[in-house]
């Protein structure tokens, strides 16, 4: 098995099962140099089973909760996201009435923040929920169409390389690229890690999303922590930094991180204690 990110070569990592979702057992293969990690049961589900399943697992509590149990913090996060993005666009680097979309956006909580708080819109796009008034369908989704695609807690359900590539090519040539998922330096060896629960697939370390830069064009990011979001430009460097060490300098604004190239934030273990430890740094 290759590595979707780099094409190198995986083996066998950790085995798990979820038995509560007909998942008698799950593979896990992980990439020998950029150590991603991917399930190989997942790889090679079919499609029918693999919709069912996010279907299942996402339509219920994003309808009727406001967090989900794999994900305590949500509301506080999707708050700091939207304030962000709102901020980025005052120091000119999104602009107002460009199109924005938040793909696989669920119940689409971050574009209702934003428009209700912020008067910003952002398109939504979602394939596992209820068709909702106000949502694209995919006929809209249209390669190099929009300015701006954000995707929050999506990366860790891309089974195959061309999901990842599909979500990027609906950038413009000069579009700007939002991602929340999980990062780390090196993925957890123990079955019993959070972030292994039936519809994550795809655990993304340091190595792999800044190979993943590369390969898409992206020369420049940065990171806000308290959102846990990053943005991907392919303007020159200097541009964004230069923004940057000038947003960094306000009091009570969002501070930022910046890198030439991909931020690599997160260095720890990301091992969770438990779901309501919110005093654990680690938790994100």
């Amino acid at each position: 098995m290759k590595c979707v990110i780099c094409q190198s070569a995986m083996r066998l990592f950790l085995s798990k099962g979820f038995p509560e979702v007909g998942l008698d057992t799950v593979d896990y293969w992980r990439c020998e140099d950029c150590g991603f990690v991917i399930s190989k049961t997942h790889v090679e589900m079919t499609r029918e089973a693999w919709e069912n399943l996010n279907y299942k697992m996402h339509a219920g509590y994003q309808a009727t909760r406001t967090t989900a149990e794999d994900d305590p913090l949500l509301v506080g996060r999707l708050q700091k996201q939207a304030e962000m993005l709102c901020d980025v666009q005052e120091l000119g680097i999104l602009k107002r009435g460009d199109r924005w979309l938040d793909y696989a956006c669920g119940d689409g909580r971050l574009s209702d923040i934003l428009l209700q708080v912020y008067s910003l819109q952002m398109l939504k796009y979602e394939r596992y929920m209820p068709k909702r008034e106000g949502y694209l369908d995919g006929g809209a989704l249209v390669p190099g169409g929009f300015d701006f695609v954000i995707t929050t807690s999506v990366f860790e359900h891309l089974a195959r390389r061309e999901q990842f590539d599909a979500i990027e090519n609906l950038l413009g040539k000069q579009g700007v690229l939002g991602i929340h998922t999980l990062v780390c330096e090196e993925v957890p060896a123990d079955p019993a890690w959070f972030y292994m629960n039936p519809v994550h697939c795809a655990f993304h370390t340091n190595k792999s999303m800044e190979i993943l830069f590369r390969q898409w064009g992206y020369k420049c990011s940065i990171y806000n922590v308290e959102a846990k979001l990053w943005l991907w430009f392919k303007s020159e460097p200097k541009e964004i930094e230069a923004i940057i060490q000038g947003a960094n300098v306000r009091s009570r604004r969002p501070h930022y991180i910046f890198k030439a190239g991909f931020v690599d934030y997160w260095k720890a273990s990301p091992i969770r204690r438990s779901f309501t430890d919110t005093q654990n740094p680690l938790t994100r």
